[in-house]
């Protein structure tokens, strides 16, 4: 009685903290990345298929620290973009409240957050292209849920338990299936200088949402009334890594495996002139993708000269008519490149304060019939914080 007692009385001490009045801090942050890129086949520099000046990222972020116990933080998202007349587009990439919890080091997160699943979580863009996970569109960098966030001890690691959308920040209502995707990361630092981790993350149904069957096209055979949108179930993916650094040298690596079964939606059909309003039928596919990314980085120069490398390859297959899975080599594909950045100033902790980083990647599709496609990127980062106190 007595234990239950003194639990109850630590439970309503945490809560009182939680709620405590004490003067707070606000916080202010920008980063802004002003981004040349061209785009060609095989270094036809005189041929681009794209070649434009624009703002990738726009970044403004505002976060209020209550007390030790309470944050919230909200991030709005001001990019170049052709979806609006005026060449310019806003979006909501975080919103969210942390709150403390009796257990030390473990925060409860809620709403619109990180997603903890392979490295795109805390992917710091050292090299400028996207990370893996992110690139491949196998999850999306933030996504609505609920997280558990704690911190092991003497420094050990960190693990993440999360519930999510699973469809991303940039679905909301009818895009959002009932079906929520669970999300699990680990990360373990034993000695100095080694990092190691995994992730998964599962979700049942994502964005399964038919049409009433008046949309779509006649099948070739006249059978088939095809709808143009299709759903994915239990999607499964896994996602190992390694960190190595040693003085001015690291290594990043991760590997990722993800399948999932994409379901075809139709409706029967007996002539050219349309469908019949009957039940739906579904039909199934196999998916199966699977990839790493290394990313080695050599610093120099008392931190000023970041020299870059990245080498990605991955693989999608997809099941054929007979059951077995097939690679589809238009898709499959390997990339690598080399990036130098140039810091003229840094900010608290070693984070850019204004940057300049040139890039240079390739990407080889498996097919031979495809032209390797070459991008050139040259950016600046420009990103400041300031706080105010009460």
């Amino acid at each position: 009685m007595k234990k239950s007692l003194l639990t109850v009385l630590l439970a309503l001490a945490a809560a009182a903290s939680v709620y405590a009045t004490d003067p707070g801090v606000t916080e202010l942050e920008n980063n802004s990345w002003f981004r040349y890129q061209a785009e060609m086949k095989k270094f036809d520099l005189g041929n681009a298929d794209k070649s434009q000046f624009w703002l990738e990222r726009g970044y403004v972020r505002m976060k209020r620290q209550f007390n030790t116990q309470l944050a919230a933080k909200t991030t709005m998202d001001i990019l170049s973009s052709d979806a609006c007349s005026d060449g310019a587009s806003i979006r909501l990439k975080e919103a969210y409240v942390d709150f403390g919890t009796p257990v030390p080091d473990l925060t409860l997160t809620a709403g619109l957050q990180k997603h903890y699943f392979s490295l795109i979580y805390s992917w710091d863009y050292t090299n400028p292209e996207k990370s893996l996970a992110d690139k491949e569109k196998v999850v999306a960098s933030a996504d609505y849920g609920l997280t558990a966030n704690g911190f092991l001890p003497n420094g050990l690691g960190e693990c993440q338990l999360g519930i999510y959308n699973g469809e991303g920040y940039k679905k909301t209502g009818k895009y959002v299936n009932k079906s929520p995707e669970l999300a699990g990361n680990l990360r373990l630092t034993p000695v100095a200088g080694i990092q190691v981790g995994a992730s998964v993350f599962y979700n049942k149904v994502d964005n399964v949402n038919y049409a009433n069957g008046t949309t779509g096209k006649l099948s070739t055979d006249h059978k088939q009334w095809l709808l143009s949108d299709t759903g994915d179930v239990n999607r499964l993916g896994i996602a190992p890594m390694l960190k190595l650094s040693s003085g001015p040298v690291s290594l990043l690596g991760e590997f990722i495996a993800y399948d999932y079964t994409r379901e075809f939606g139709y409706w029967p059909a007996d002539s050219t002139s349309g469908h019949i309003d009957s039940n739906r039928v579904v039909s199934d596919k196999k998916y199966a993708q699977s990839g790493f990314s290394l990313v080695p980085v050599v610093t120099l120069l008392s931190r000023k000269l970041e020299i870059n490398g990245r080498f990605d390859m991955w693989n999608v297959q997809v099941e054929g008519s007979d059951g077995s899975m097939v690679k589809d080599t238009l898709k499959s594909h390997m990339l690598y490149g080399l990036g130098f950045n140039y810091h003229f100033f840094r900010r608290e902790k070693g984070k850019p304060g204004v940057e300049l980083q040139l890039f240079w990647d390739r990407e080889q599709a498996t097919a031979t019939s495809v032209d390797p496609k070459d991008v050139f990127m040259a950016q600046f980062r420009f990103e400041w914080m300031s706080s105010i106190k009460d």
